[in-house]
């Protein structure tokens, strides 16, 4: 009998366990790094606090900048 799979959906936004574990840190490590905004500005959903995958890819792909400088660079990015 053929599996009848539904398609596999990439998420857009992440919670702090998962943006840590995509970024190889621990999640107080990447909470830590949230409140001396080193990493990307999260949004909040319904009291949610969540990453984007495309902003942790692209500071990622700055060396990992802080906050202030990546924002600034994404206003430049392409």
């Amino acid at each position: 009998m053929k599996s009848l799979d539904a398609p596999r959906i990439e998420p857009v936004l992440i919670d702090a366990r998962a943006a840590a574990a995509a970024c190889g840190v621990s999640r107080s490590t990447w909470l830590g790094w949230d409140a001396a905004g080193i990493n990307p500005q999260p949004v909040r959903i319904n009291g949610r606090v969540l990453w984007s995958v495309d902003s942790l890819r692209r500071w990622a792909s700055m060396g990992c900048p802080g906050r202030e400088q990546f924002q600034a660079g994404k206003a430049v990015a392409p």
